[in-house]
């Protein structure tokens, strides 16, 4: 638990993201699909013009910034992740006194100055409040438990502000943010896609410019059963996405990981497989295909220059029309420098919906 204090608070230092002071609540949006132990949506009211940029989207952890164009405005980051000591707990509301003062205790061993408080969401779930203030720092911290998860959300003062302490009008966002979050269970989790609340990597297939529709070929990484990779020998021949490799030698380097001809490596993962990489890139393999329209809506994050194809100083935020008139314009002239190469990353809604589509750098493009 302090271990994820710790790191969502090392995130907002580094990011730099914003929330807004006045802006009215829209519609609720979907921040993700969590899926252990029961699925949910967790959703929320987001002040006019500000989005939710997820930054892991897991089946078993989400964090993600609330960002603004405003960068001297407090920095927002929310971290849904399960945990097992929990799992039985249905909402916070459930625990005890001893167990509620064991949560508190979590912050105040970080910080003995903090100020515990208690506020419920607007469906009745309780929240714990952290509120800590010194002289370098000032965070408001909010804690529930849904389902086995904890759901944490920190607010700090922006580093580009000129007062570095939070004002009592900017902690009312971040309570207003968490009294309107809502918790709601999927029905029926059957009909949700496989890849619902991911990022995954992805190649462009096909784009039709007049309907905006475009189809993506999900990429997964190739692994090995440890059996498979365990019984390599040289003569054996080895199947790599769209490659076949004839084992010359194989080997085994100090980590335990299996070197197959001096260049291809496979790498023993959690679950016991082998995933391969050559040159600390795992290789790839097609897997679902996915349509989906291009929405001016949609966030287009691009980190390539278009005119030399290297990587860019800092990533740009930029729209679905943005995307589509870069696909066809680089459809149009053959630069190479596309969407058909696995460095491009799709992010989908709890629905399936694809709200993110952005583009790194990478040698192999």
């Amino acid at each position: 638990m302090k271990k994820i204090i710790a790191i969502m608070l090392s995130i907002l230092m580094l990011l730099g993201c914003a929330a807004a002071e006045t802006a009215a609540p829209t519609e609720k949006t979907s921040i993700g699909t969590i899926s252990i132990n029961g699925a949910f949506n967790l959703q929320c009211g987001l002040p006019e013009g500000y989005q939710v940029k997820p930054l892991v989207l897991e089946r078993d952890q989400v964090i993600a910034t609330i960002t603004s164009e405003d960068p001297s405005k407090p920095m927002m980051v929310l971290s849904v992740a399960y945990d097992e000591t929990y799992s039985d707990v249905y909402k916070m509301n459930e625990l005890d006194e001893e167990a509620l003062q064991l949560l508190e205790q979590t912050f105040t061993d970080m910080d003995p100055t903090v100020e515990i408080s208690y506020g419920e969401t607007g469906l009745g779930t309780l929240l714990l409040i952290a509120k800590q203030t010194e002289e370098d720092v000032d965070y408001i911290d909010f804690l529930s438990i849904y389902q086995g998860y904890f759901v944490e959300f920190v607010m700090v003062a922006s580093d580009l502000a000129e007062d570095k302490s939070l004002t009592e009008d900017q902690m009312r966002i971040a309570i207003d943010f968490l009294t309107d979050l809502d918790f709601v269970p999927v029905a029926d989790a059957a009909n949700v896609p496989a890849y619902a609340g991911k990022t995954i990597v992805a190649r462009l297939d096909a784009f039709n410019p007049e309907t905006k529709d475009s189809m993506w070929i999900l990429r997964e990484p190739i692994e090995f059963s440890a059996e498979e990779a365990e019984a390599l020998t040289e003569g054996a021949t080895l199947t790599l996405g769209e490659t076949t490799e004839t084992v010359s030698t194989v080997t085994t380097d100090e980590y335990g990981a299996i070197i197959v001809n001096d260049d291809i490596e496979l790498r023993k993962q959690e679950n016991g497989n082998y995933r391969a990489y050559q040159y600390e890139s795992p290789f790839m393999k097609n897997g679902e295909t996915v349509t989906a329209t291009l929405t001016d809506s949609l966030v287009f994050v691009e980190g390539v220059d278009t005119e030399t194809g290297e990587m860019l100083e800092e990533n740009l935020n930029q729209t679905g029309a943005d995307l589509t008139a870069k696909i066809q314009a680089e459809a149009d002239a053959e630069t190479g420098i596309g969407f058909k190469s696995d460095n491009v990353q799709l992010t989908f809604d709890a629905e399936g919906k694809l709200v993110t589509v952005e583009r790194f750098y990478a040698p192999w493009q």
